[in-house]
């Protein structure tokens, strides 16, 4: 039921953050709540896009979700000036 819900350019949006993410094997993003919980979405977009900010592989297997979300909200805010707009917690 909740995929009926979805607005057109939520689906849109959500195929766009599957492509994005497609080359990442931890990553599987089915919808813009649970998905993102554990941070490595979040990373994986930014890291799709903007490799060379960060080491992959050490943000994925090293961290915590709180932490792994923090980072990416942090180099999100550093790099691109994009605001956080939630806490990791």
């Amino acid at each position: 039921m909740a995929g009926l819900q979805q607005t057109n350019s939520e689906m849109i949006l959500l195929s766009w953050v599957r492509q994005s993410t497609r080359n990442y094997p931890q990553v599987n993003v089915t919808n813009f709540t649970t998905s993102w919980s554990d941070g490595l979405a979040f990373n994986a977009l930014l890291h799709s896009h903007r490799p060379d900010l960060f080491d992959w592989n050490a943000v994925a297997s090293q961290q915590s979700p709180v932490q792994r979300l923090d980072h990416a909200f942090n180099i999100a805010r550093q790099h691109l000036g994009i605001e956080k707009l939630l806490d990791p917690e």
